[in-house]
């Protein structure tokens, strides 16, 4: 049954375009009755297979907050849960594979990865609406408004016949391959320039209710034009609510040529690949990297290449999820045949190791505060905890390449105070995340320029969302009482240092007592006032931080 199996893999009878296909094999006829026993048999058998697979392995990103995924041509992968989290059909959803005859459809090769999605609780991401590269034969025949009809009822059809659908690319490729012939039909370039875009995701919202909408496409990261040309429609589409996320397909060629490659060789500049990376994310959009890939034959470059890439895109907080173009050898994207990481019985490349250890190792923490001039020599270190680290490795230094530390330790909270440090020096720090399986790669780094204060702070005990202080406790109270005062982090986590100021006055509104009086970090803090000596009587404490104001009323009973 596997040989079976591996030669309808090899041959299958449906037509397929040159992007995602089966290694090239022999050529054998099929007879329709053949090809419908023959899927309803290997479907089973795989299904069988994949069932037992699962309850005995976790997905390789099963504990993180995004995916790891793959692309498949086969109805249901052999080994997918063992792996992956995430689904998507390489060919079968494509337009040009399931129409042959207008207004007619043929679901057989995408029904059965659907269902295996949906009964196994992967991640679905239909692959794609529209796209020029392959749309069906008949469309060209038509007239503008038959055309603007077909592309609706298929995007209808597909909404829904695949109602529980995660994600969908919705148009595929708008920069790179030759556009739709029915783009005119869809507005053409319109007063915006990508009317024809903007109708076809309007569309996909209405018909794919619920459905994350996602804009495809290829050579983003590495070509800094083709980057701000895919924002102008990202933004397009943002401006509008239409788009969920925003794909980068991520293949090797997208990065450098082969190793060893003897004529046009070429790698793009790794700053620039981070760059509009950064650029994308900013949107505050999320990035799926829909189509990954290293193709390099040698298992050691292989390795190489993905310690090098993939931690770009993994380790980075916008991105939120990853799909490989193909995972096991004879379903893999024809002309790239060295990209799988699986051979046909299952054996794992070397680089699978690699990249569950680095999966299962915590991201990197991003850090809150501080990141600018402070008044004091004695700082918190403030990040967000990283999923699934136990600890911290923390690194301060006077050096930006931190050659030589001022601080190198490893703390089990998400703060660190610091000891007091020179006055008016600029430090450095960054953070790394630890866990059974290792360390994450250091968090971006950020930096700081001491004051002349030392403050004496109490213990920091989270980041809240807001300003805010606590009625005191005990009230009425003698001699002693405690407040709690709150230090927000500011946008996006970001923030130095906040001047507070937490004073007591009498009923006439004098000062009687300075209690905080400093720069501090976000955090939430608790102070103790003693008022032995004061006469009993009606107090207030006042806070304030920037243009946060509060007051509280107390009364000393003694």
């Amino acid at each position: 049954m596997l040989s079976l199996f591996r030669i309808w893999r090899i041959n299958p009878p449906a037509i397929r375009d040159d992007h995602f296909q089966p290694l090239a094999g022999p050529t054998r006829t099929w007879s329709r009755d053949a090809w419908r026993l023959t899927t309803v048999v290997l479907t089973f058998f795989a299904a069988f297979t994949l069932l037992s697979e699962r309850a005995s392995s976790q997905p390789l990103a099963s504990s993180k907050d995004r995916f790891l995924g793959a692309g498949t041509s086969s109805p249901v992968g052999r080994f997918f849960s063992k792996y992956w989290n995430q689904v998507t059909p390489g060919n079968a959803g494509k337009w040009g594979s399931v129409s042959f005859a207008q207004g007619q459809y043929n679901w057989t090769n995408l029904d059965p990865i659907y269902n295996f999605a949906i009964q196994n609780g992967l991640l679905y991401k239909h692959h794609t609406l529209v796209w020029g590269s392959q749309q069906p034969g008949w469309i060209t025949a038509l007239d503008t408004s038959a055309q603007r009809a077909a592309v609706e009822d298929w995007i209808k059809s597909v909404g829904q016949r695949y109602p529980k659908m995660d994600f969908v690319d919705v148009v595929n490729e708008p920069l790179h391959t030759p556009l739709p012939s029915y783009k005119d039909a869809l507005g053409g370039d319109g007063l915006t320039g990508w009317d024809w875009v903007i109708k076809a995701f309007q569309w996909a919202r209405q018909y794919c209710p619920g459905v994350k909408l996602i804009l495809n496409e290829y050579n983003v990261l590495g070509n800094t034009t083709s980057a701000n040309n895919y924002l102008i429609i990202i933004n397009l589409l943002k401006a509008r609510n239409l788009i969920d996320g925003i794909g980068v397909q991520g293949h090797y060629f997208e990065f450098r040529s082969h190793i060893g490659a003897t004529t046009g060789s070429y790698v793009y500049d790794l700053n620039t690949i981070k760059s509009n990376l950064n650029q994308l994310t900013a949107t505050g959009i999320p990035v799926y990297i829909s189509e990954f890939d290293i193709d390099e034959p040698i298992d050691s470059n292989q390795v190489a290449e993905y310690k090098i890439y993939f931690p770009i895109l993994w380790d980075n907080p916008g991105v939120k999820g990853i799909t490989f173009w193909g995972y096991i050898q004879d379903d893999v994207w024809s002309s790239y045949p060295n990209t799988y990481l699986l051979d046909y019985t299952g054996r794992e490349r070397p680089v699978v190791p690699w990249l569950r250890t680095y999966v299962s190792s915590p991201l990197p923490p991003t850090l809150i505060a501080p990141f600018a001039q402070i008044g004091i020599r004695n700082p918190w270190l403030v990040w967000q905890s990283a999923a699934t680290a136990t600890s911290y490795h923390v690194q301060v230094s006077a050096s930006s390449t931190f050659n030589g530390f001022l601080v190198d330790t490893t703390v089990t909270d998400t703060t660190l105070h610091l000891a007091p440090l020179a006055a008016g020096t600029r430090c450095f720090w960054r953070v790394s995340g630890i866990n059974q399986y290792g360390a994450s790669n250091y968090s971006t780094v950020a930096a700081f320029v001491t004051g002349d204060l030392i403050s004496g702070v109490e213990a920091i005990q989270s980041i809240p969302t807001d300003f805010g202080l606590s009625q005191n406790y005990p009230n009425p109270f003698n001699p002693t009482t405690s407040f709690e005062f709150r230090l927000p982090a500011g946008q996006a986590g970001v923030s130095s240092s906040e001047f507070i100021s937490l004073k007591v006055v009498d009923v006439l509104g004098r000062e009687v007592a300075t209690l905080v009086n400093e720069h501090r970090q976000p955090g939430i803090y608790t102070v103790r006032w003693d008022a032995s000596g004061f006469p009993s009587g009606v107090y207030f404490c006042r806070m304030q931080a920037g243009g946060f104001v509060e007051t509280k009323k107390m009364v000393l009973a003694k």
